[in-house]
């Protein structure tokens, strides 16, 4: 699989279906890292975030033949795994995780001394917080949008959520964001 549309060719989706077990290897290789990369996000733990995405696609595999493909394959996956950290997120047996102890975001390295290092270190430490302080339903939404690139449609079906709903809470999850990390931003 090649590009994001080779994943939603009939061909290939007919080969899952069918459960041919490397259209299935394929379907996973290739969206393994977002979808951890959402579970992460949205967690805040790599271990919690490894556990989702396991179960996501578990969960994708035994679903398959009910994938009608009115949405693309990857908003389906993206459903299951935000649907599934969502439910995590709701239940009071979470393992806690102190701040600062996984960084959801990696900034690229872009050279620089010992200061920009640290500064660097400084501001994906308040990004972490700022994502992991959001309310559970707005740091879905600003995850889907600003870190994984849905469209507004895809993210109200992903969610099941009216699209109003979806630009309504992006919007204070935003707002939210810029509050939390204007003072690191700003100097």
């Amino acid at each position: 699989m090649r590009e994001g549309d080779a994943a939603d060719a009939p061909e290939f989706l007919n080969r899952l279906r069918a459960g041919d077990a490397r259209a299935f290897e394929e379907l996973v290789a290739f969206h393994q890292h977002r979808v951890f990369g959402v579970a992460l996000r949205m967690l805040g733990s790599a271990a919690e975030a490894e556990e989702v995405a396991q179960e996501a696609f578990i969960r994708a595999h035994r679903s398959l033949g009910e994938f009608r493909g009115d949405a693309k394959l990857s908003t389906w996956l993206y459903t299951i795994v935000s649907r599934l950290c969502l439910n995590r997120l709701a239940s009071g047996d979470r393992k806690t995780v102190r701040h600062g102890e996984e960084i959801l975001l990696r900034v690229p390295d872009e050279g620089g001394g010992p200061e920009v290092h640290a500064e660097r270190g400084e501001l994906e430490v308040a990004l972490h917080r700022a994502i992991a302080e959001l309310p559970e339903e707005r740091r879905a939404v600003i995850v889907l949008r600003d870190f994984e690139g849905l469209a507004y449609e895809e993210i109200a079906q992903a969610l099941r959520l009216e699209l109003g709903t979806v630009r309504s809470r992006l919007h204070r999850a935003r707002m939210e964001m810029r509050a939390r990390l204007t003072p690191h931003l700003g100097r």
